[in-house]
């Protein structure tokens, strides 16, 4: 069970550096691959979209320090 827990938080957080990286790129949500990364990374940003409206970047950052503290604490 670990190991699914640990395996399933690192594929999160290469979701998440996955978008931040395609959002140089591209914004578009037409765009499959873009929306393949919006989809499951979109409710934990939702979360800090309400404390931080215009700051994009810290929310990736939060969401990564927070994913790193999970996998290395809780395991």
């Amino acid at each position: 069970m670990e190991q699914f827990l640990n395996y399933t938080l690192a594929f999160y957080m290469w979701l998440v550096l996955g978008r931040a990286a395609l959002s140089f790129f591209t914004t578009d949500r037409r765009n499959f691959f873009y929306n393949m990364l919006y989809m499951p990374t979109e409710p934990a940003y939702r979360v800090y979209r309400k404390f931080l409206p215009c700051c994009h970047t810290l929310a990736i950052v939060i969401t990564l320090l927070l994913l790193r503290y999970a996998v290395i604490k809780l395991l």
